[in-house]
Order: structure tokens, then C-alpha cells, then sequence
């Protein structure tokens, strides 16, 4: 071969092998160009996808920091539930921050529902079903408000664990009204059955009155037909004795019923206080001194002084026996403030203004399952023989029978306050008069229509009133005693009427009799107070007598309203 055709040979190998190459290099260069593009589609690709990610997210997210409910997620953590994210509206309902209240987690819950939740949160991670909790968690500003939770829990994926989704409301002003509500039906429940504790103790103490009215009088009525020297006049003395001590037992019956017989003045809760300080500190001894503080300026309050005494004294000797190993006893009086408002609205009569009368100890305390009871006659937690269960009981009546409130506020071996409210009154009532007469003479007879349904009393008061010269008429209720009046032609100066009896009660009784004698004088006689008030004792034109009763106070009962004939 020439060498012309070995070079032309060469050359076309050559120029093959470039053209090769060039048309490798495209291709490579294509492919390249096809990756780059493939690369840059993906990339934006990424890119829109996390540019929509960040908008849901975004919008999610201010749904959530929206609605009322807060939103939470759950995880584990060594066997423990932590907060894993929760949304800022924990700030509104809260007042903590998302960061503090991941932090402060469980801590945040009430000491007494820590169990609850712990349990059923548990239950929510080891189900999928809804669990429900409702329970307290501490504010910011250190109050309890309370949520219900309502969880749900998701199953472990991959290698994740369980998790725990829950949404939390703010139910605080429901369970609120709930509680109130509820709180209301027991005071009602409570109110009720003291109500009929007390009609039961009142008709009791009424018919006991009678009963002792007619002992006691006719013991005294023998007592003084006897010489000084009788050896039966000592049997008759212990009859009275009894009949006393019942006498005062049947008031503490109608003091807890607000049925006892109070006569109410002006007082200065201050001064009452005052001047029992000494007696007070002379029974109590050295192991229980005496905290007295009266505010100054206290405005007066109308109350039975009698009545209110041994309100204090009952008060300080329950505060005594809280302490048998001795201790402080504090009494103050004050005028009623803001944080008395609760007290105040529970009370029977409204006034503008109250004054509180405390008294208070470091005793055992009083257990929350007896509060309710520990105003109801006959209840005690003293040894048998050590305490009648009558003395807070006369408390609660003689308080509510003077329109006002009494609140106890007890701990466990902290102590006890029982903090009376009662009515201020503006000014003095006026005095009560009553006409002063004689015994009957010759000249002057007294006639007296005495009316009482309960034979033995009917019969002791007319007999009473015959020895000292009265002439007696007698009726056994008010429709017989108005036929008496009808056929009696002469003039009766008194009429002597129990207050409570079957058909015409003794102010019926006294009105009906008036219109034909308007000059008729009236006693009333009883041993039971109705709540409604005897507006012709309150005029001076009538007095009213207590049974039980003996000679002299008869008398004076009718020696006050009876004026001799001119």
C-alpha cells in the first residue's frame, strides 16, 4: 500500500475517532444538562413543599393560638408522661408562658387530683379510647382554676413511642355554680331539718311547761299554807328545785326552737362583754386565759341581755372543754366588714349595718363529718353525764330568733371560731309602761276571765287568784271563753289567756273581748313564744307572763295591767 493511502487511512481513523469523541462529549454533556434540570426541578420542588409546610403550619397555628381550648401533646419519658408542646393559649387561661408550663408540668396540678390524673393519663397512653379528667390547676396568680381534659392516645409508630393528644377547657365558672348549687340544697336540706327539730323541741317544751307550771305552783301553793317548822315543807322545797332546773332545761328547748320568751333592749355589745370578763376569767382558772378586744364605737343591737349572756357563757365553757389540757380563749366584738358579706346574706333580717360577736380557741377542732349536727339538741361528743347537747343548740336559736346568723370555722387541732352576726338598731325602742293597781278591796272588786286549755294550769291560776280575793271566771278555750264574757253582766277587768290554744289563740281571744270591753286589760301566759310579735305588750296595754309560774308572779302580772274600778 502506498503511502499515500496508509496517511489518507490514518486520517479517517483519526478524524472517526474525533468525531467519536465529540459525539460522546455531547451526549455527556446532554446527560448532564437532563441531571441538572432534574436537580433543579426537585430542589424547587422541596423548596414549594416546605414554603406550604410553613403556611399550614403557620395557619394551624394560629388557629390554635385561637380557640378557646388549650392544645397539647404528650410523651414518655423513662416510664413518665412529660409535655411535649402546648399552645400558647395556656397564657390566657393560665398565665404562664408555653416554655414554664412544659416546665412546670404536673406540678401545676392540685395536691388532691394529682392521683386522678396521673391514673387516667396512664389509661389514655395504654388505649386509644377518649378518657375524660376534670381537675384543678394552679394560676399564675396562685388560685386554683379547673380544666377537663379530654385525652386521646395514638399508638407507637416506627420507632417512636406512644403519644397522648388532649385538649383542656376552662370549666371553672361551671364547676363554681355546681358547687354553689349544691351547697345551697344542703343549707336548705340542713335548714329544714333543723326547722322540724325545732317545732318538735318547741311543742315538747310547750306541753312541759304546762306540766311544770302545774307542779311547781301547786308545791308552792301548799308550801305556804305550812308552819315554818312542817318537816314536809323540805319535800315540797325539792320539788321546786326540780321543777327550776326543768324550767330551764324546757328554755333551752324553746331557745333552740325560737319560740323562748326574750325581752329585747338596747345594748352595747362591748359593754356585755366587759362585764363578764372577770366572772368569765374566774371560771375558766389560770389554764385558760381570757383574750378580750372590743372595737370602740360599736353601734347597740337589740337583744334579751339575759339570753345573751349565757349565749357567751356557752360559747366560752365549748371552747373550754375543746382544751383539756388548757389554753387561750379570745372574745371580740367588731363591726362587720366586706369580708363578712356571705355571712351577712344568711341572715333572717337585713340590716344596714352588723356587729360580730367571735369567740374562739386552739382546741381539737371540729370534724368535718359532725359540723352539721353539732347545732341539733341532744348532740354531744362529751361522755355520757358531761353535757346535755343543749348548749349550741340555744346558741343557734336564741341567734336566728334575733334575726341574725352564727358561722363556725373549724381545723383539725388548730382550733375553732364561732362568729355571731347580729342586727345594729339605730336608736333605743321606747320604754314599755304598764298601770300599777291594787289588790281587789271591798270597794273595789277585780274580776279576772281566766282561759287556758290545759286543765291543771286553768285551775292553779284561778285558785291563786281566789285566795287573794279575785273574783275568777273560767273558760277552757276561746269560744267558751266568749260565751262566759257574753252572759258575765258585770265588768272583767282582766283577761289572763294562754297564747296557743285550739280555735281562737290568746291575741284573737283579746281583740274579739275588746270590742265589747274596750277597757279589758290582758295578761298572756305562756311558756312558748310565736315568732309573731304581741303588739299590745309592746303598747304597755298587756304583759305577758311565764309559765311555769308561781303565786307572786301571777300576782305582779296582774296587779301591772289591773286598775280598780272608780
Amino acid at each position: 500500500m502506498s503511502v499515500t493511502a496508509i496517511l489518507l487511512l490514518w486520517a479517517l481513523v483519526v478524524t472517526a475517532g474525533l468525531l467519536f469523541l465529540y459525539l460522546r462529549y455531547r451526549g455527556l454533556q446532554a446527560q448532564l444538562e437532563g441531571e441538572r434540570r432534574v436537580r433543579d426541578a426537585g430542589a424547587q420542588q422541596q423548596r414549594d413543599t416546605l414554603a406550604a409546610l410553613r403556611t399550614t403550619e403557620s395557619r394551624d397555628s394560629m388557629v390554635l393560638d385561637n380557640i378557646d381550648e388549650i392544645i397539647f401533646r404528650l410523651k414518655t419519658v423513662e416510664d413518665n408522661w412529660v409535655i411535649e408542646s402546648v399552645s400558647s393559649r395556656v397564657t390566657d387561661l393560665l398565665g404562664y408562658t408555653p416554655d414554664e408550663a412544659i416546665e412546670l408540668g404536673s406540678q401545676l396540678i392540685h395536691p388532691q387530683d394529682v392521683e386522678t390524673v396521673v391514673r387516667k393519663t396512664h389509661e389514655a397512653f395504654r388505649t386509644a379510647a377518649t378518657t375524660t379528667i376534670q381537675y384543678r390547676v394552679r394560676h399564675r396568680n396562685g388560685r386554683y382554676r379547673w380544666l377537663e381534659n379530654r385525652l386521646r392516645g395514638v399508638a407507637p409508630t416506627g420507632k417512636g413511642g406512644p403519644t397522648v393528644f388532649g385538649v383542656a377547657r376552662d370549666i371553672t365558672e361551671q364547676m363554681e355554680s355546681e358547687e354553689e348549687r349544691r351547697r345551697g340544697d344542703e343549707d336548705l336540706q340542713q335548714a329544714q331539718k333543723m326547722e322540724a327539730l325545732g317545732r318538735l323541741a318547741g311543742g315538747i317544751a310547750h306541753d312541759f311547761n304546762n306540766l311544770l307550771t302545774t307542779i311547781g305552783g301547786n308545791a308552792s301553793f301548799v308550801l305556804e299554807t305550812l308552819p315554818a317548822g312542817d318537816p314536809k315543807r323540805e319535800a315540797l322545797d325539792d320539788i321546786l328545785a326540780a321543777c327550776d332546773r326543768a324550767a330551764r332545761f324546757t328554755r333551752q328547748l324553746l331557745a333552740f326552737s325560737r319560740k323562748q320568751v326574750l325581752q329585747p333592749e338596747p345594748l352595747d355589745l362591748g359593754a356585755v362583754v366587759g362585764d363578764m370578763k372577770q366572772m368569765l376569767s374566774r371560771l375558766l382558772g389560770p389554764e385558760y386565759p381570757l383574750d378580750a378586744n372590743v372595737a370602740s364605737g360599736l353601734p347597740p343591737i337589740a337583744s334579751d341581755r339575759g339570753q345573751l349572756e349565757q349565749v357567751v357563757l356557752n360559747l366560752v365553757v365549748n371552747s373550754r372543754d375543746a382544751m383539756p389540757e388548757g389554753g387561750p380563749i379570745s372574745i371580740r366584738a367588731r363591726l362587720a366588714g366586706h369580708g363578712d358579706a356571705d355571712a351577712i346574706s344568711r341572715m333572717p333580717s337585713q340590716s344596714a349595718s352588723c356587729v360580730v360577736l367571735e369567740v374562739a380557741d386552739k382546741g381539737v377542732g371540729i370534724p368535718d363529718e359532725i359540723r352539721e349536727r353539732i347545732f341539733e339538741p341532744f348532740f354531744t361528743t362529751k361522755e355520757r353525764g358531761k353535757g346535755t347537747g343543749l348548749g349550741l343548740a340555744m346558741v343557734y336559736g336564741f341567734v336566728r330568733q334575733s334575726g341574725g346568723h352564727i358561722d363556725m370555722v373549724s381545723a383539725k387541732e388548730r382550733g375553732t371560731a364561732f362568729r355571731i352576726y347580729l342586727p345594729a338598731v339605730a336608736e333605743a325602742a321606747p320604754a314599755i309602761t304598764a298601770t300599777v293597781a291594787d289588790h281587789p278591796t271591798e270597794e273595789h272588786p277585780l274580776t279576772v276571765l281566766v282561759v287556758d286549755d290545759e286543765p291543771g294550769v286553768r285551775h292553779l291560776a284561778s285558785a291563786m287568784l281566789r285566795r287573794t280575793g279575785y273574783t275568777v271566771l273560767e273558760a277552757n278555750d276561746g269560744k267558751e271563753a266568749e260565751q262566759v264574757a257574753a252572759l258575765h253582766e258585770g265588768e272583767i277587768n282582766v283577761l289572763l289567756t294562754d297564747i296557743v290554744m285550739p280555735g281562737l289563740r290568746g291575741p284573737q281571744l283579746a281583740g274579739r273581748l275588746r270590742s265589747a270591753r274596750p277597757s279589758l286589760r290582758v295578761v298572756y301566759m305562756s311558756g312558748f313564744r310565736d315568732t309573731e310579735p304581741l303588739a299590745d305588750v309592746e303598747r304597755g296595754e298587756a304583759v305577758f307572763l311565764e309559765k311555769p309560774f308561781v303565786r307572786a308572779a301571777l300576782l305582779g302580772a296582774i296587779s301591772r295591767v289591773a286598775a280598780p274600778s272608780t
